[in-house]
């Protein structure tokens, strides 16, 4: 592949993920004001919020099918074609079951945009240089969260909810044109990959062991989405613009956080470096429901970013190293592996989350959330015997 359409290639890919990620956090600070519109509470807002899990989960395996059989170009195009169609769809949305089938669909085009991606990365890009490629993904995805709730919640305080999804949805159908521009200028043979032992690529324990840290990191991000907007909201009388900042303060130190994780990799490996992020989470978390005011809870929410990324960036290119060792080619089932591995931390998360959060209330909500984390630590060092230097620990 060319350098000018890999650099390309690479922009349309970063663009995709920040755009869905964007469009996902959107919906965050608005979540007060779209239950009094819509008329559910926190147990509604934790199943909208993982509603975009299942449409992930349910989607997600045949993607990476299709990439292993067909290739790439279509679900990568289609994937940002479809987001922009169901940002569309939010803009209709009338009842609280119109906005969770927006939401579901939006979690199938994000499976296919990041599936299809960070193949495509692992496919085109030397081993030298995934993480780095990789980074810029993460980047795009740190600039989106820390885009879309203040986005979200200073827009529709100043003009309403519908104008929110808006804008994204003119950007994404101009992005769809760019990618179809792109991609049929690469050659038919650059589309697909040839099939490798699928059982022995499933049942691996590195790529399983990793998967589950990404899911138990996205479980962590899911729960304090349904829960910690309706605590601002009820403890302190904060607004949507208040509560959009503060969650794009996560975002903000996911970003800056991502580099530090590569580095941590390289120098400690991946495993050791997971384990740095995810242990101060123990303290760090039931600190949110001590704070005496919202502004209070400012450090927290960023600390607890760069926490998660220290926790999830080694796993990518840990993911591709695994691939390596088995048939260097099967990269679009070890990202939809990926994938459903983040969905099903998003379903469980708000989920269960929002449901303990209104049966026996926060703190002891993110006590528990503390406790199973620290319960998870011992786990990782069986994860820091798999050889391999990306995952040694």
């Amino acid at each position: 592949m060319a350098e000018p359409v890999r650099r390309a290639l690479l922009a349309v890919i970063v663009a995709g993920v920040c755009l869905d990620t964007l469009i996902y956090g959107l919906v965050v600070p608005m979540l007060p004001q779209l239950g009094a519109e819509l008329d559910f509470g926190q147990t509604g807002a934790g199943i909208l919020l993982g509603s975009y899990a299942f449409g992930l989960c349910v989607a997600t395996p045949l993607i990476g099918l299709g990439i292993r059989h067909w290739g790439y170009r279509l679900p990568l195009i289609g994937g940002i074609a479809g987001l922009a169609a169901v940002t569309l769809l939010f803009v209709a949305a009338d009842s609280f079951t119109a906005m969770i089938t927006a939401r579901m669909l939006q979690g199938a085009t994000s499976g296919a945009t990041w599936t299809a991606g960070l193949a495509v990365i692992a496919n085109h890009w030397p081993s030298h240089e995934r993480g780095r490629a990789m980074g810029m993904v993460m980047t795009g995805f740190a600039v989106g969260l820390m885009a879309g709730p203040p986005l979200g919640g200073i827009v529709s305080d100043l003009f309403g909810i519908t104008a929110a999804f808006l804008a994204p949805a003119a950007v994404a159908l101009l992005l769809t044109g760019v990618a179809a521009s792109v991609l049929l200028r690469l050659p038919e043979s650059d589309q697909a990959s040839s099939a490798g032992p699928l059982a022995r690529i499933l049942t691996d324990p590195g790529i399983l062991g990793l998967a589950g840290v990404v899911a138990a990191v996205a479980a962590i991000m899911g729960l304090l989405e349904p829960t910690l907007p309706l605590f601002l909201e009820r403890q302190f009388g904060s607004g949507a613009g208040t509560i959009g900042v503060l969650f794009g303060l996560i975002a903000v130190a996911f970003g800056l956080g991502s580099p530090l994780a590569g580095y941590g990799g390289d120098r400690w490996g991946a495993v050791a470096t997971i384990r740095r992020g995810a242990a101060p989470l123990v303290l760090l978390l039931p600190l949110f429901a001590l704070a005496p005011g919202a502004w209070w809870t400012a450090p927290l929410f960023a600390a607890t970013g760069l926490c998660c990324a220290l926790a999830l960036g080694p796993a990518l290119p840990g993911l591709a190293a695994r691939i390596d060792q088995h048939d260097g080619q099967s990269y679009g089932i070890v990202y939809a592996l990926f994938n459903l591995a983040f969905a099903v931390g998003l379903l469980l998360g708000p989920v269960v989350g929002a449901l303990l959060a209104e049966a026996i209330g926060l703190l002891p909500t993110l006590l528990f959330t503390a406790a199973a984390i620290a319960a998870f630590l011992p786990a990782l060092r069986r994860l820091a015997w798999i050889d391999g230097e990306q995952i040694r620990g």
